[in-house]
């Protein structure tokens, strides 16, 4: 099972604020307990903290300039007691025209009112909300586990949040021949989202895929340990490592944040390009994630795990199966890195396509996806790819919904007029979907 890695820097900016009618001691030591909580094992690194107690104009302005608003992805504002709206005024005159997520954290106080906090979280929200503001609200206390994973989940999104603003999209040709539920159009997501489609010929992109006999060498070994029900071994490997090499070669021409390629028919049934499949598998370790069948919102709902989690390995699938009385589903595609194997890897005879089973652990199902009156929205399922393997062939395994049964996942997709596609990803990762569709503001289908 993969693990949940945070940044190696913290990008979340933490600012408290509160007022002198209510105790400045009590604000300062939760600021030392928040700070503790934010520099525990398993936050550290993800937030920078304004040490400054702003309590007017004069001190919030300090605690601004402990902060690089530019460097930031969001923006936590603790209420350490009750604040007027006067404070609230001067943070939204720091932030200026920066779409700078905003967190409200209010304390939990259960009997005697110390602080206020919640209270003052309230006006403040709704003095964002006349402002036309989104925010998120964080509820809890320093010591609070939930609030910790909510943190987390946060920070998360707005990593996320800030990887899409702006990127730009590789789109390959197009979306597969009558897979027309992928088509986007440019211009929607690019309000949505601020994402810019660049679209390229396939004949441009092939007259790209050139690589030295060294590279194809090089790439075969990444087959090392397949085996080929064809039979020749030697023959299927070096194939492979020239079809490899020879896409790397292209992609390594496009400058993009992530990559949507319509590698069939034309790529895939190709003479120079056999075993585009498998190829496509192992180029999805690179960093810029690449979504088959020319899939846009696929390719934008990896950027989005990729920035829940650098280490994450999402893959496109389809969700092909469902076995209701053990309460299950089939997921099944290509293009999926072998470092999600559970199992040995097998080419057929004729290199199309790649076998194995997928590792069991926690997942997330995911998507992006735009409405036909062109709305943004946001599907997630988390769940457990289940340890008992499927005998599909390509990678594929059994997938158990956490939330829902299996059938009710699946009619609740259908009936909402979802792709036929899902991002998969190691991970528990629907509280950051939620807090990304908080950010965005869009709906969160939380099945």
């Amino acid at each position: 099972m993969l693990t949940q890695n945070p940044p190696a820097t913290g990008r979340v900016g933490v600012v408290f604020v509160a007022s002198p009618l209510f105790s400045e001691a009590a604000a300062t030591e939760l600021i030392t307990r928040t700070s503790a909580l934010l520099d525990s094992k398993e936050l550290a690194g993800q937030f920078v903290v304004a040490s400054k107690l702003a309590r007017d104009r004069a001190s919030c302005s300090e605690a601004f300039e402990q902060l690089d608003l530019d460097d930031l992805d969001a923006l936590i504002i603790q209420l350490s007691t009750f604040a007027t709206a006067e404070l609230l005024h001067e943070v939204l005159s720091h932030l200026g025209e920066r779409r700078l997520p905003i967190a409200l954290w209010a304390l939990e106080e259960t009997d005697q009112i110390i602080t206020n906090s919640l209270c003052g979280a309230q006006l403040w929200a709704s003095t964002l909300t006349r402002f036309g503001r989104g925010f998120t609200l964080l509820l809890g206390n320093p010591n609070d586990a939930e609030l910790a994973k909510d943190l987390a989940a946060f920070t998360a999104a707005s990593r996320a949040h800030r990887r899409i603003r702006g990127a730009r999209i590789a789109l390959i040709g197009a979306h597969a021949d009558w897979f027309t539920n992928l088509a986007v159009d440019p211009w929607t997501i690019r309000q949505h989202l601020d994402v810019t489609i660049e679209q390229m010929t396939l004949v441009r992109f092939l007259d790209g895929c050139k690589a030295e006999p060294e590279a194809e060498t090089v790439a075969s070994k990444r087959w090392a340990e397949a085996s080929f029900d064809g039979g020749d071994e030697e023959a299927g490997r070096a194939t492979l490592g020239r079809t490899y090499a020879r896409l790397a070669a292209g992609l390594d021409r496009i400058k993009a944040d992530a990559i949507a390629i319509r590698d069939w028919p034309e790529i895939l049934y190709a003479e120079n390009f056999k075993g585009t499949w498998g190829a496509l598998g192992e180029l999805s370790d690179r960093s810029v994630p690449i979504a088959p069948e020319g899939d846009v919102m696929g390719a934008v709902t990896a950027l989005v795990a990729r920035a829940f989690d650098d280490a994450s390995l999402p893959f496109l699938t389809d969700i092909s199966g469902i076995d209701r009385h053990n309460d299950r589903l089939v997921l099944w595609h290509y293009g999926v890195s072998p470092r999600l194997a559970d199992g040995p890897r097998s080419l057929d005879p004729v290199l199309k396509q790649e076998t194995f089973p997928l590792k069991p652990g926690p997942m997330t199902l995911m998507r992006l996806s735009l409405r036909a009156d062109g709305q943004l929205r946001i599907f997630v399922s988390e769940g457990e790819m289940l340890a008992q393997q499927s005998q599909a062939n390509r990678a594929a395994g059994f997938f158990r919904p956490d939330a829902a049964d299996s059938e009710t996942l699946v009619r609740h997709f259908v009936d909402e007029g979802y792709e036929h596609h899902v991002t998969a990803v190691y991970g528990r990762w629907a509280d950051a979907a939620q807090h990304l569709g908080r950010q965005l503001g869009v709906q969160v289908d939380h099945v």
